[in-house]
């Protein structure tokens, strides 16, 4: 008799833990297990490329609080919640009002909101042998809280200490997990220094990637450079404040005004507003000559195996799984320091580990400009 393994996601966009699962998905052994993917929205430009032997399911209207931004909260909230019960508003009102506050208390107060908005959902049907939260720590607290599974397993494809989380929160959630799953060596080790009492539950399992997917959708005909004959350098990822395209921007146009023949195309889509902000950070750097958003593809390999160099000026990471396409196709590498920059780079023949900021990714692009 198969095991039931249930996969709890958040939607299928075009992005790095979506393409990781989709890796991850292949490696699957379904003799044995029964897989279903709980999704909190059925949507996506990956969705029709789930295997068809995973059954896809969906949270209904409440997958909309795993959507939550800071622009939609109220109006989600209030449509689910408070036009049914008003006096939930009272239970919110506390952490609504330290929203006020500066960090790390705005970012403890946001998460305190959604763990009691959480707590309304209803709980997931079924039971099953395993539970995999795939999508990180809403995910995780989901599973904890609202799936009935014999084995538990986080996955976290993100630095802990970046954004700040609060400790008192997560500890008992992470008590609560059998298996706590992370993307690098050095964020586990951080973690485990963290909270000594998860060392028996920690272990490093690399992003999954396929190799020769990559190359084979790198082969396809691509003109994105326009006749472009200098050193394009490309990103590519969901264009919120995160990924630090806001930081490269201007360091670009610097070396560009410089006298640099370079150019900088981003790839990517995501919040309207940090999109809207791009657009007006070129625009104020004079910045259109030597700057692109391509916005999304389906196939960013085809622009990668293209660039020159591949640039991550994120301001935070787990380990992303963009760099390692990077390398699987022998790109020269521009990251900013996040936690696992230096693991992830070592052994790469022309990398670059700079400091996270405007000055240091303009630094960095000047230093591997040198090199290559």
């Amino acid at each position: 008799m198969k095991r039931k393994m249930l996969i709890i996601g958040i939607v299928m966009n075009a992005a790095g833990t979506e393409r990781s699962f989709l890796s991850f998905a292949e490696k699957i052994d379904y003799n044995k297990y029964e897989v279903e993917l709980l999704l909190a929205a059925r949507e996506g430009a990956f969705l029709p490329l789930i295997p068809a032997q995973i059954k896809v399911s969906d949270m209904g209207e409440y997958g909309e609080i795993f959507k939550i931004t800071r622009k939609n909260a109220f109006p989600v909230i209030k449509k689910l919640f408070l036009c049914k019960n008003p006096f939930f508003a009272l239970k919110l009102l506390p952490d609504v009002i330290k929203m006020k506050k500066g960090e790390p208390e705005r970012f403890y107060a946001a998460n305190r909101i959604w763990l009691k908005v959480m707590s309304k959902m209803p709980k997931h049907e079924g039971e099953y042998d395993v539970a995999l939260a795939y999508w990180g720590d809403h995910t995780m607290f989901y599973m904890l809280d609202k799936v009935n599974a014999k084995k538990k397993i986080a996955w976290l494809h993100f630095d802990y200490d970046e954004p700040p989380r609060e400790d008192a929160v997560y500890l008992p959630y992470f008590e609560r997990c059998d298996k706590i799953v992370t993307v690098s060596k050095e964020i586990e080790n951080s973690l485990a220094a963290k909270f000594p009492r998860l060392c028996g539950k920690i272990e490093t399992i690399e992003n999954f990637i396929n190799e020769h997917e990559i190359r084979e959708k790198a082969k396809e005909p691509c003109a994105y450079r326009d006749g472009f004959c200098g050193t394009a350098l490309l990103s590519v990822g969901r264009l919120c404040e995160q990924k630090g395209f806001d930081l490269a921007i201007p360091a670009v146009a610097r070396l560009f005004r410089e006298g640099e023949n370079i150019h900088y195309y981003i790839i990517g889509e995501g919040e309207a507003e940090y999109t809207a902000k791009l657009r007006a950070l070129i625009a104020e750097a004079r910045a259109e000559k030597c700057v692109t958003l391509l916005l999304r593809t389906d196939n960013p390999y085809k622009f990668m195996a293209r660039c020159d160099v591949y640039l991550q000026p994120s301001r935070h990471e787990g380990k992303p799984i963009t760099v390692e396409e990077a390398k699987v196709l022998e790109k020269p590498l521009c990251v900013t320091n996040y936690k696992s920059a230096r693991e992830q780079v070592a052994g790469v023949k022309n990398a670059v580990v700079c400091e996270i900021s405007e000055a240091g990714i303009y630094d960095g692009i000047k230093e591997i400009l040198r090199r290559i």
